[in-house]
C-alpha cells in the first residue's frame, strides 16, 4: 500500500528512506506501507541523526510529518 511522509527541516536536503535517496525535504515523499529508517545523509548537522517511523494510514493531503532540527 502507499503511504506518505513530509520530512521537514530548515533547509532543501536530499532525504534518504532506507538507504535510497528518496527526494527533499518540506516535501510529499510516497513510501510503501510499514517501517523505515530516515536520514538526511551528510553533513550530519542536525537532530537526530535518523528515525524509523512506522508508516500507516496516510493520505497525499494528510502525510506523516517527520522533523529534522538543524544543531
Amino acid at each position: 500500500m502507499v503511504e506518505y511522509v513530509t520530512v521537514t527541516y530548515p533547509e532543501k536536503r536530499t532525504v534518504f528512506i532506507d538507504g535510497e535517496e528518496a527526494g527533499f525535504t518540506n516535501t510529499t515523499l510516497r513510501v510503501d506501507e510499514g517501517t523505515h529508517s530516515i536520514h538526511l545523509g551528510e553533513p550530519r548537522d542536525y537532530i537526530p541523526k535518523w528515525k524509523r517511523p512506522t508508516v500507516t494510514g496516510t493520505t497525499s493531503t494528510k502525510p506523516m510529518e517527520i522533523s529534522f532540527e538543524k544543531v
